[in-house]
């Protein structure tokens, strides 16, 4: 190992004790374990049934795999639902529901935590790994067109957005939705969202700084069902268009949601047998202070598809990691673009490394 470094140790060690180190911003997703479910009545034991939906839920939103379901290997994991329960609890809604006798009353929202160990344990048994809790936040702007008019959703609490927002949790999709403040008015007008004019989406959506953005269109058509067609402009550049239809106003917005999230996930899961399990070399040119040693270190601790990272060299200010990787280098490269202070850099090397620029 070669170590040149202008680093004081004192200071390495005041930054780690003051916690002031902090992580660029990247989009992260909390609760990925646990599932709710809407129940007309609380019990002191939960329907099995329940507990099979509720962890089928979380094993789509740990994965980032909506199919994943159908693969055998967690039928028994599934029919044993019950023995990967951390803790459950209800919660009062204002939500009304009919119960098994016809009664209307209000839901309760039915909150069941998993076991994170044994449900990892559970999707690697199916050769399956979780996606991390780091994803590509997406911003959505939000049309619809009524009798002729066109506008924004989202100035308020939108019903569409609710039902986005819903389905988004159940994916472990980071969305959010922009001000639509007059700068927003000015940047992008309906007009060139409606048209899904891209330079002007791209000009309005860098104030947000989002990994992805996605802009959508609701209309009915001439047999008056709600259609939708929507764009994706991912952070690499690339452009997917897509459709939606005949599913009603919330369906057309949860499908979105979950198109989406299979679009963007694709990037970051590797399927089984497409791994290179090893070691990768990870080059960072402008590492030029201990608490950017350190950030890149924690990003890096939160990639699933990172076992390890140990120091290779340091050399003024490059840095050369040594990465023990069980997953793809695809991935790594993706979670990589998912944090703005990685700049990727061409490299000369022959060694296959990754290289890039530290810019937080």
């Amino acid at each position: 190992m070669i170590f040149r470094l202008g680093f004081s140790l004192r200071l390495l060690v005041f930054l780690a004790l003051s916690g002031c180190i902090s992580i660029a911003q990247a989009s992260r997703v909390n609760g990925l374990y646990t599932a709710e479910l809407l129940v007309a009545e609380q019990s002191v034991q939960v329907d099995p049934k329940l507990v099979k939906t509720a962890l089928g839920q979380v094993l789509v939103k740990v994965s980032g795999q909506q199919s994943l379901l159908d693969q055998p290997e967690l039928d028994a994991g599934l029919k044993q639902a019950n023995r990967y329960i951390q803790q459950f609890r209800y919660q009062n809604t204002q939500v009304s529901m009919e119960t098994d006798d016809g009664r209307q009353v209000l839901a309760h929202r039915l909150v069941i935590d998993f076991e994170k160990t044994l449900v990892n344990e559970l999707l690697a048994s199916a050769g399956v790994r979780p996606l991390g809790t780091v994803r590509p936040g997406v911003l959505v702007w939000l049309m619809e067109e009524r009798r002729g008019k066109r506008r924004f959703l989202g100035l308020d609490e939108d019903p569409a957005f609710v039902a986005m927002n819903q389905r988004a949790r159940e994916r472990g999709l980071p969305i959010f939705r922009p001000l639509l403040d007059m700068t927003d008015q000015k940047a992008l007008p309906i007009g060139d969202a409606w048209g899904f004019f891209t330079d002007s989406i791209i000009k309005a959506s860098q104030r947000y700084q989002a990994d992805s953005v996605l802009v959508g269109r609701l209309y009915r058509d001439a047999e008056g069902q709600w259609r939708s067609r929507w764009m994706l402009l991912k952070s690499s550049g690339e452009l997917q268009n897509f459709a939606n239809s005949g599913r009603g106003f919330s369906g057309n917005l949860s499908g979105a949601v979950d198109k989406t999230a299979d679009l963007l996930f694709a990037d970051f899961v590797a399927p089984a047998g497409e791994l290179d399990p090893g070691s990768l070399l990870l080059e960072i040119e402008a590492v030029s202070s201990m608490q950017s040693y350190f950030q890149i270190q924690q990003y890096l601790g939160e990639l699933p598809a990172v076992k390890n990272s140990a120091l290779h060299s340091l050399v003024d200010d490059r840095l050369l990691l040594k990465l023990e990787i069980d997953g793809s280098v695809n991935q790594i490269s993706g979670a990589l673009g998912l944090n703005s202070a990685f700049k990727v850099v061409p490299s000369y090397e022959t060694d296959g490394r990754l290289s890039y620029r530290w810019q937080p």
